[in-house]
């Protein structure tokens, strides 16, 4: 079955969307963002420094939705996604609620938490037999999705 296209806010056609631990809010403070503050390759710091170098200091650019897609008022019409997130990353909790966004918006999402995985797991698949797994169901799902 092929997904039905789906347009992002520039009317580009999109069939499918893969966000492996995604940033999507620039302007929220979450949880895992302490919770995972050092030690797991990407930590609190790293997140406010990348965010800086990205999108500077304007507060209306990191709200904007090019950046913080969770901040969206909607999340309607969008294209199916594929979220992969680990519970040792600073961004899960983003990641986590941009899921829930899309859900709640009856877009079809796939989401998972792969236990026990760090940030940057979809980069670790030569060397992680689980890291491997993870990055493989990502994939199959995301096929599914583009028919």
């Amino acid at each position: 079955m092929t997904a039905p296209e789906a347009t992002c806010d520039e009317g580009r056609p999109l069939a499918a969307q893969l966000l492996v631990h995604p940033a999507t809010d620039f302007v929220g403070d979450h949880p895992s963002r302490t919770e995972n503050a050092t030690g797991y390759v990407l930590g609190t710091q790293d997140v406010l420094d990348l965010q800086h170098l990205y999108a500077g200091d304007d507060p209306a650019v990191r709200g904007s939705l090019r950046v913080s897609p969770l901040r969206a008022e909607r999340s309607t019409d969008l294209a199916p996604a594929v979220i992969g997130t680990a519970p040792y990353d600073s961004l899960r909790d983003e990641g986590h609620a941009y899921a829930g966004a899309l859900t709640d918006a009856d877009v079809d999402v796939f989401a998972r938490i792969y236990d026990g995985l760090i940030h940057t797991f979809r980069n670790l698949f030569p060397v992680s037999p689980a890291d491997d797994a993870a990055v493989a169901e990502l994939y199959a799902q995301l096929e599914d999705r583009l028919g």
